[in-house]
């Protein structure tokens, strides 16, 4: 009874409506907190999801996520990411996926009137079919009320983020916010996305340089520890890449002999300062060697070490070299022949005037014809030089190589002779023609005489000292040899394999640059041959020069001499 009496007091008085108001009110704030809530959590997850490093397809992912998440607090029956692709706007997110709405649709300005305009405002807009917006896009995705939200970060759009509804609906600026604040999160992660691709990019084609380059390039921590390598290096060491990191430098690249505390890299990282030097390899080339100090602020990072084989400039500049003092030669060699063969002139024709007076049986007869003989040889001499220091002439014609040796012979045997050792001579006269340059091979076959002359001791007269020169038909081969063979003291089997490299040489700095195997080798392959090398020690050493014979008959070669 009492409690019938509170109830009807209360109505009277309108206190129990007031109650129940309020506790309508109090249940609307808490969805709403609720809500709210529920859109902070969904914002946080992105920010903590999205990740530079994530894949591409990953958006994908998350813009189904993004859907269902927000359906369930606001609702919404499409979501989409439009990026700017050329004149027009293309889908490359869209959820729900279907004929209407799905990757690769392109939309023109004249279809995305709303968009274009959202686009270009970089702000908000909420689009209404029952505002007869002309938007054919948003018109045929069924939707009533579509919310446009720009993708703009540091002041640069990357797109659109568009919420769709297929129910005309009413949302409130929180939501509004809201939907803003998911494309704020999405235009960071394509901002990110973006950056990351050009930075990737960027390191791709740096790689792609650093192993493309043909000069060795090395980094090295200030312990000289290597950190990385170009390929290269790889090839120059013969260690697989994985195996050369964390090795140090010169247990793998340095030649030198003395210990790492005395390294120049050392002194380097110390002065900061880039360091230059040269080395020579024990296989004969010539490494030029850059240390480049890697600084950030008062911290050594290590040093880039560039190494460059200049065993081939070297060589030019020596060929250059030879070349120049070939040239002045050419012309003293002129001069000295225009001088020489007037006084010759003389010599062989008075010789000549008196021998066709002087009875053969006179011993003075037998005096002028030596005049004339000598002055015929010193004539062939002049002729000789003059022919030999005219290298520019690299013309290839049909030779025959006896006449090519005999050529080289006229100007090196008298040096043979004078010191005592015989010189004998085998020359094949039914040989094939080659193609050639005259001077050149005649450069060849002076470099092995001389090479041959210098290998035998200057103190050693127990045995006869001797050069053959033997030319020929190697039939197996089907090429035309020149051998030069001596009976010195031989070349130690260690060393054969390296005659032929560049700068390498038995003789001392003062008897010899090291070049003169390694630019007739190379003279000798340009024809198209080879040189082979046997030797036992103290039995000698035979060079033998292979040349292919030529494809034209011989008959060639009388029809171009006559012409």
């Amino acid at each position: 009874m009492p409690e019938q009496k509170t109830q009807l007091i209360e109505k009277l008085t309108g206190v129990y409506s007031s109650k129940r108001n309020y506790y309508v009110e109090l249940k609307e704030k808490v969805n709403e907190l609720s809500k709210r809530n529920a859109q902070l959590e969904i914002i946080n997850q992105l920010a903590q999801e999205f990740n530079i490093t994530l894949p591409r397809d990953y958006l994908d992912k998350t813009i189904k996520k993004i859907y269902e998440s927000v359906r369930q607090i606001l609702y919404l029956s499409r979501v989409a990411i439009l990026t700017p692709y050329g004149e027009n706007l293309l889908v490359n997110y869209c959820h729900i996926s279907d004929g209407n709405c799905n990757k690769g649709i392109e939309i023109t300005p004249d279809d995305g009137e709303t968009l274009w305009k959202a686009m270009n405002s970089n702000s908000q807009i909420v689009w209404q079919r029952s505002a007869d917006t002309e938007d054919g896009f948003l018109l045929n995705q069924g939707l009533e009320v579509a919310v446009i939200n720009p993708l703009v970060t540091q002041n640069k759009v990357y797109g659109l983020f568009v919420v769709g509804s297929d129910r005309s609906i009413t949302y409130d600026p929180l939501d509004l916010a809201f939907f803003q604040q998911l494309a704020n999160q999405i235009a960071i992660y394509l901002q990110d996305g973006a950056l990351f691709s050009e930075v990737n990019r960027a390191k791709l084609e740096w790689e792609a340089t650093f192993k493309a380059v043909r000069d060795i390039i090395i980094m090295v921590d200030p312990k000289l520890n290597i950190l990385r390598v170009n390929q290269a290096a790889v090839e120059f060491s013969g260690i697989a890449e994985p195996e050369l990191h964390g090795k140090k430098y010169c247990d793998v690249f340095c030649t030198a002999e003395e210990p790492c505390s005395e390294c120049s890299f050392y002194e380097a990282l110390e002065t900061r300062e880039m360091i230059n030097f040269q080395r020579q390899l024990s296989d004969g080339r010539v490494m030029e060697v850059y240390g480049y100090p890697a600084c950030q602020g008062q911290k050594n990072l290590g040093l880039v070490i560039y190494i460059k084989d200049i065993t081939e400039r070297l060589k030019m500049q020596v060929q250059l070299l030879q070349t120049a003092r070939l040239a002045a030669l050419g012309e003293m060699a002129a001069g000295v022949a225009h001088e020489l063969n007037t006084p010759l002139a003389v010599i062989i024709g008075d010789a000549q005037l008196l021998l066709r007076s002087t009875p053969h049986n006179e011993q003075k007869y037998k005096i002028l014809k030596d005049i004339e003989i000598c002055g015929q040889r010193c004539k062939r001499i002049v002729r000789g030089l003059l022919t030999f220091s005219r290298q520019e002439q690299y013309v290839f014609q049909l030779l025959n190589v006896n006449d090519v040796v005999k050529e080289a012979l006229s100007l090196v045997s008298y040096h043979i002779e004078k010191d005592k050792i015989r010189l004998s001579l085998e020359l094949n006269e039914q040989l094939p023609h080659v193609e050639g340059n005259s001077q050149q091979l005649e450069q060849v076959i002076v470099n092995l005489l001389l090479n041959a002359k210098q290998s035998f001791d200057e103190d050693e007269e127990e045995q006869e000292q001797r050069i053959i020169v033997k030319t020929g038909l190697d039939q197996e081969r089907n090429q035309v040899f020149i051998k030069v063979a001596d009976n010195g003291p031989g070349i130690p089997q260690e060393m054969i394999t390296k005659i032929f490299d560049p700068f390498f040489t038995s003789k001392g700095e003062s008897k010899g640059t090291g070049l003169g195997l390694s630019v007739s080798l190379g003279i000798v392959q340009k024809h198209g041959g080879t040189i082979a090398v046997e030797s036992e020690p103290g039995k000698g050493a035979e060079f033998t020069v292979y040349l292919p014979p030529s494809q034209r008959t011989a008959d060639c070669t009388d029809s171009d001499q006559e012409g």
